[in-house]
């Protein structure tokens, strides 16, 4: 089995009201306010951190060499950051780590994140490293399936994870509406975990259901200043129509119903991706109310945002032996992943 025994989150200094954010982007772009503003008062977020000391450096349009170079350092920074603090709560050393497993989308440069990251942490020669790049919201679930099956293939062995990301460098000046709502909803952090044999969450088990035909709806293209965000206003509604077929083979070959799934946590990828879950699976209020929190008090950090979720969880909702907990996440493809966690006797969670 695997259990992920130790979980920290980490964001930047800076940290901007919704509203700051908005006057900084859009408040001197004439003809555009009153819609934009609109766009920002109805994202149910109140504060997100960025790496940026000033959003107004987006206003300059930098090519996306420059939005890269800032990512390497900084994204190197949090991760480190993270990854330090998970550790530490474990009374472990990054020397006890067989396995390393590094996710991002938001910035790419060889040698890679995984092997920076390793040396200054001062990982053995030996660790094994992977990348997972360009999956999105949703790729902390293809990170943590990786650092599960390794520990579940050498007994005794751990496997560290993180997921990093600084959306707040792909903001586009702009007012068409997939500009107005990426400025509106993303922002930086990083969270990292550790899996173990032992320990008291277990991960059960993971799902993935991609709709090939829906793929335009959810984008991150390159382009000459940075990626270009895109969400349909049409995801809040396939995501509900699909998540009980996601959640039929999870659940199903678990013996379990949702019913009998007592903690969700659900990835905030947006105000209405929320609304429209909660209704689709007849959560109570209580049930996604870290989804809620960490979209108010974080916004959508891309990858490790579901995880702050699970850190707000463990805050909160007071889990209790032998209770099941889903997390989902949704990102490009449109796919959807999810996995399910067990509460067990005989072992901790540090966070």
């Amino acid at each position: 089995m695997a259990h992920i025994t130790s979980l920290a989150t980490a964001v930047p200094p800076y940290r901007y009201a919704q509203d700051e954010i908005f006057r900084m982007l859009f408040g001197a772009t004439h003809g555009a306010e009153s819609k934009a503003r609109a766009i920002f008062e109805r994202s149910a977020i109140a504060t997100r951190h960025s790496v940026l000391p000033d959003i107004g450096f987006i206003l300059a349009n930098p090519g996306t060499q420059a939005r890269n170079e800032v990512y390497v350092k900084e994204a190197h920074r949090l991760a480190a950051e993270a990854c330090r603090g998970c550790l530490a709560q474990a009374g472990l050393t990054a020397r006890d780590i067989d396995t390393f497993v590094v996710v991002s989308c938001t910035g790419y440069e060889i040698p890679g994140l995984d092997l920076t990251l390793a040396r200054e942490l001062g990982m053995r020669a030996d660790v094994r490293r992977t990348c997972v790049l360009g999956m999105g919201c949703y790729a902390a679930f293809p990170g943590l399936v990786r650092a599960r099956d390794s520990v579940l293939a050498r007994q005794g062995s751990r496997a560290l994870m993180v997921a990093v990301e600084l959306c707040s460098l792909h903001f586009q000046p702009g007012t068409t509406d997939d500009h107005v709502v990426s400025c509106a909803l993303f922002a930086d952090g990083a969270a990292a975990v550790l899996l173990e044999g032992d320990g008291g969450l277990r991960l059960v088990d993971a799902e993935t259901l991609t709709q090939y035909d829906t793929a335009e709806h959810m984008t991150f293209s390159l382009t000459d200043h940075g990626f270009k965000m895109y969400l349909s206003s049409y995801v809040p509604q396939i995501l509900g129509t699909r998540v009980e077929d996601l959640l039929r083979g999870l659940l199903g070959r678990n013996g379990l119903t949702p019913r009998e799934v007592r903690h969700w946590g659900i990835h905030p990828g947006g105000r209405k991706i929320i609304d429209h879950l909660q209704q689709g699976l007849g959560l109570t209020d209580e049930q996604v109310a870290s989804s809620r929190r960490v979209l108010r008090d974080y916004g959508n950090m891309s990858s490790p945002t579901v995880l702050f979720v699970l850190a707000d969880l463990l805050a909160h909702a007071a889990p209790q032996v032998g209770d099941h907990a889903v997390l989902m996440a949704f990102g490009p493809g449109l796919t959807m992943e999810a996995c399910l966690l067990r509460w067990e006797a005989g072992g901790g969670l540090t966070y």
